[in-house]
């Protein structure tokens, strides 16, 4: 079966020779172009290979603008924490009655960017090929106060209903939609489970007074709200706005 596994790779276009696999005889087996093609496992393959090129090639909406993952903010970052804060906001009320106030991704997770025109399938598997799913928690105001230290550290990452301000000093000012920040009270975060189990730095996610799992993936996120603004409007709607603002931009990390 773990052969199979590799021919199915390989006729899906993902190089993995050479390739040592380990028989239950104890007998390695090399794996290389020069073997020879199994045309029965080839048949076996070619209805899954052909539904996977029809599923991503088929188009999941249309941009008349590239978007782009930078730091410290793009349309890209905007877009992806604008799509998951609200399936989140929606979820978070439904199941308690609160409002989400802030949703925070990760740039590395954003892997290419979107082209100008319509959006495939493959597209949005480029751009999240990650299975992470959405979480919300609810943080204390120092667990906050640490999240935007600690994306201001990082250069900026994707948010929504987030705007900061960062001065020559790297202190800041934060908004909450339209609540200035206060370490007083608690607040409710969307992000993924990555960075909730601490990824990329993110240890302020790992004790949260709350958690709720939504069960369905970041990648589900963007494909859906991409389909809608797109069943909607007829574009993406565009997100240019700076929601993070750093006094000296040439100063900014860039991780």
């Amino acid at each position: 079966m773990r052969v199979s596994i590799l021919f199915l790779i390989s006729v899906l276009g993902v190089s993995c020779a050479p390739y040592w696999i380990s028989g239950g005889s104890g007998v390695n087996l090399t794996i290389k172009s020069s073997v020879p093609k199994d045309s029965s496992m080839m048949a076996f393959i070619a209805p899954y290979k052909d539904s996977l090129k029809t599923f991503i090639a088929g188009i999941v909406g249309k941009t008349d603008t590239g978007y782009f993952p930078e730091r410290p903010c793009s349309n890209l970052s905007n877009l992806s924490a604008d799509l998951v804060f609200g399936f989140a906001d929606s979820c978070l009320k439904i199941q308690t009655g609160f409002s989400l106030d802030l949703a925070v991704l990760n740039m590395g997770g954003l892997r290419m960017a979107l082209p100008n025109g319509e959006i495939t399938m493959g597209n949005m598997f480029e751009v999240m090929p990650f299975e992470n799913s959405v979480v919300v928690l609810k943080l204390s105001g120092s667990s906050m106060d640490s999240l935007l230290r600690h994306i201001i550290r990082r250069g900026g990452e994707p948010v929504s209903g987030l705007k900061l301000e960062v001065d020559e000093k790297q202190q800041y000012s934060a908004w909450l939609g339209q609540r200035r920040f206060d370490s007083r009270r608690d607040y409710w975060v969307a992000t993924s489970d990555y960075l909730t189990f601490g990824g990329d730095g993110f240890a302020m996610f790992k004790n949260p007074i709350q958690i709720l799992y939504l069960k369905k993936t970041v990648r589900d996120v963007l494909i859906r709200g991409v389909q809608s603004e797109t069943q909607q409007y007829g574009v993406v709607q565009k997100r240019t706005e700076r929601r993070i603002v750093y006094a000296n931009e040439a100063g900014v990390p860039k991780k």
